[in-house]
């Protein structure tokens, strides 16, 4: 099955979609009458189609995990004085729907969100567990170590989660190029690196960004950075790019584990290691690794609910 096939291609994006009446907002819900779990943001204009697109990348991670749950993700429409009143009407009728677990997103803070955190650690153990992840797939991309590889983390020196990214991959032994100061994120992409980490934005990495890519491999840091085209781009130039729902899931899927620990440093040890395992099966599919992720994450759907998706996750 190609990327370039209706579920990609103008897919149909029908998920359950909840309009709020306290307030602006709504809840997007992926599988029908399945326990979800996503974030919630907040801004002056959250667009439902990339809540949707949120929402299906989570999906396809709890399922390459075999995990049984579905992706989620909320926008609150809200600026200045009307941000606290706003939140407050959102948690509260919010909490009424059954099954949901949202975590926060952009605007949007830890202590805001009280009954609607049910499952996810602290917002710095939720980063941390998808840097050691992101690490990870990084060294899985790389052979197995980072030592003597080079790297660049689009982002890095204006997005924190991206500095986290830059320091865990440090540490790990890459050699970590610094951007320049006021660079844009698009001025790395034809960085002379071995491993490009993307992640700041859904379609950060278009197709014509994707011509200028010299790295070996291209790693998700946050959810669904690159764009089909820039997939077909990559795909062409013999570039490997991993799947944003196994490479950057570490902080979103391991507190559903069933042997999930309670210490942060053991549940990042068996996160990374299980994202190396989906990795590695991931990697026979015929049509590589983000592919075979794809139809793992689809055949697990089918084992256990009559849903099927329509539309991968990357972004249009």
């Amino acid at each position: 099955m190609s990327f370039m096939d209706p579920r990609v291609a103008g897919y149909d994006r029908r998920m359950a979609l909840q309009k709020l009446t306290s307030t602006d907002a709504f809840v997007v819900t992926d599988i029908p009458d399945a326990p979800a779990t996503g974030v919630v943001r907040m801004g002056k204009k959250i667009l439902q189609s990339s809540a949707k697109d949120l929402a299906r990348s989570a999906t396809y991670s709890f399922a390459a995990f075999g995990l049984q749950r579905g992706g989620a993700s909320a926008g609150i429409n809200a600026i200045e004085e009307a941000i606290p009143d706003a939140i407050a009407n959102f948690v509260a009728e919010a909490g009424d729907i059954g099954g949901l677990d949202l975590s926060p997103g952009k605007g949007v803070s830890i202590d805001q969100l009280g009954q609607l955190l049910e499952s996810q650690h602290t917002l710095a153990g939720s980063r941390a567990l998808t840097v050691t992840g992101v690490v990870a797939a990084a060294k899985w991309a790389a052979g197995g170590s980072l030592a003597g590889k080079s790297a660049v983390v689009e982002g890095q020196g204006s997005n924190p989660m991206a500095d986290l990214v830059a320091a865990g991959m440090s540490d790990a032994g890459a050699d970590v190029l610094t951007p320049l100061p006021d660079a844009k994120p698009w001025m790395v992409w034809g960085s002379e690196v071995d491993l490009l980490l993307t992640g700041t934005k859904p379609g950060t990495l278009n197709h014509k960004g994707a011509e200028s890519v010299k790295a070996s491999a291209v790693i998700p840091w946050g959810p669904i950075p690159v764009t089909t085209k820039a997939y077909l781009t990559l795909e062409r130039a013999g570039i490997t790019v991993l799947p944003d729902f196994v490479a950057a899931s570490g902080g979103l899927v391991a507190p559903y584990f069933e042997s999930a620990s309670t210490d942060a440093a053991e549940l990042g040890v068996e996160a990374a290691k299980r994202i190396s395992t989906v990795l590695d099966d991931c990697a026979q599919h015929g049509d590589g690794v983000l592919m075979g992720a794809c139809v793992r994450a689809e055949t697990f759907l089918e084992s256990w609910t009559d849903w099927s998706p329509f539309g991968r996750p990357l972004a249009a």
